[in-house]
């Protein structure tokens, strides 16, 4: 009977605790919340740092100045400035001035379908509102990654904290699907902490963020975008000599970087690269721009490179305002085989106008082939394709039989990286001639094989 009795007690208790949990959320986390007046309108915000809040990058755009006030108070704080911005992922770092209040705490998990979720901020303007739901999806609009909640989010809660039953973070408020029924949406956190990472130690001007919105106040397309240039970059990194930077340009509305790789491993035959999530971060403002094209694939169907080959690549920016001078490119976090260049300063590279853009034409069909001889007494012999020289042969493989493999290095071989397609060839030495044709199959490679 009195275990009967202690199970009805502790089962009463863990029902109290969990019908307290938004209560106790609320109290621990309000404080860290603020409501963030503009110029030109409201929105919510939340600590993350000393001094440090963030909010949706849409709150701040436009706006000349902003203040903030702890969604408890009505004391008004100036917003100095921000730290690092992303516009294309709606987030934005703020300094404000006098004001340093708890952070929130980021879970360590993300967000799952139908887990508990609560939201703080500030809908029509009415400060410290809580609200809660679940996470009833998570959604990819065109590489564009949001979380879907029931959690109300109306204007005004833009930039507030959507926490889990922790009362941890898993999302940033950012919008609902208009002519929905309660589609409400929040950016991942998993962006926010990347901005965290690149934020700057001093405010910059909201008045001075970059937006498309600026455009039309500039007369002309030149204007606005300066003068088209092209760099002469040539960076090679340390930790992967095959990887180099070789040219960045500003041709019109675009921003393109070039690129060479070239594999050597005398222990692997070939390699298979991609990219994926290729970035720039402005190192002056913080700011981070998305590649929007590129001829190099992705995971799911890379681009095999041969032992002794080189393959050349471009990623594309939409055209990057003049200001941007310092930065570096980044591919995930930087690690291991990420394809990354840290603080590159344009001031230190000279403009060129000695630039073969065919060579980086889309090159996403390469191949391989391998010219080779077996037999001893043709002497050294010069290699063409199409008419042009592209190296010879200086000695010859003693088994007769052999074919060699692509991932063999070897000076009785010849090694050449085309786009797919048919070739002519010629090859000469001192007694012999040699004609014909080859083909280049993407990502494949082709023995030919010359002999008498």
């Amino acid at each position: 009977m009195k275990k009967t009795l202690l199970l009805i007690i502790l089962s009463g208790f863990f029902w109290t605790l969990k019908a307290q949990d938004a209560t106790i959320i609320y109290k621990n986390t309000v404080n860290s919340t603020v409501t963030i007046e503009t110029d030109i309108g409201l929105g919510s915000g939340f600590f993350v740092g000393e001094n440090i809040i963030a909010t949706n990058y849409h709150v701040i755009e436009g706006a000349t100045t902003a203040y903030c006030y702890l969604n408890n108070s009505t004391e008004k704080y100036k917003i100095e400035g921000y730290l690092a911005a992303d516009e294309s992922v709606d987030l934005i770092l703020l300094k404000v001035t006098g004001l340093n209040k708890p952070t929130i705490k980021f879970s360590s998990t993300t967000a799952t379908p139908g887990q508990k979720v609560y939201v703080i901020g500030s809908p029509k303007g009415l400060p410290a509102t809580i609200s809660d739901g679940i996470v009833s999806g998570l959604r990819d609009f065109e590489g564009y990654q949001l979380i879907q909640i029931t959690a109300p989010i109306s204007p005004g809660s833009s930039g507030g904290p959507v926490l889990n039953s922790n009362g941890e973070l898993i999302g940033i408020s950012v919008g609902q699907l208009a002519d929905g029924q309660n589609l409400n949406f929040a950016i991942p956190k998993s962006n926010l902490e990347l901005l965290i990472s690149v934020k700057k130690t001093y405010a910059m001007s909201i008045s001075s963020l970059y937006s498309t919105k600026n455009k039309s106040s500039y007369s002309t397309e030149a204007n606005y975008y300066g003068k088209d240039k092209i760099f002469d970059i040539g960076i090679v990194k340390r930790d992967k000599p095959g990887l180099s930077l070789d040219y960045f340009a500003n041709i019109k509305e675009h921003s393109i970087f070039f690129f060479t790789y070239e594999y050597e491993n005398d222990n692997q035959g070939y390699t298979s690269i991609w990219l994926q999530d290729y970035r720039l971060v402005d190192l002056e403002t913080g700011e981070i721009y998305y590649a929007t094209t590129t001829d190099m694939p992705d995971k799911d169907n890379p681009r095999i490179v041969y032992n002794g080959t080189k393959t050349r690549f471009l990623v594309g920016f939409d055209r990057l305002p003049p200001s941007v001078k310092n930065f570096s490119l980044m591919e995930g976090d930087c690690s291991g085989n990420y394809f990354c260049f840290l603080n590159i300063d344009l001031s230190d590279y000279y403009e060129t106008t000695d630039f073969d853009f065919d060579l980086y034409a889309d090159n996403s069909d390469e191949g391989t082939m391998i010219f080779y001889v077996n037999q001893n007494n043709l002497g050294i012999i010069s290699i063409y394709v199409e008419g042009y020289y592209v190296g010879q042969l200086t000695k010859y493989f003693t088994d007769t039989d052999y074919i060699p493999s692509c991932g063999i290095e070897s000076d009785a071989s010849l090694k050449i990286r085309l786009p797919a397609g048919t070739y002519n060839f010629t090859a000469k030495s001192s007694v012999y001639d040699w004609k014909g044709t080859f083909k280049i199959t993407k990502n494949f490679c082709k023995p030919v094989r010359l002999y008498k």
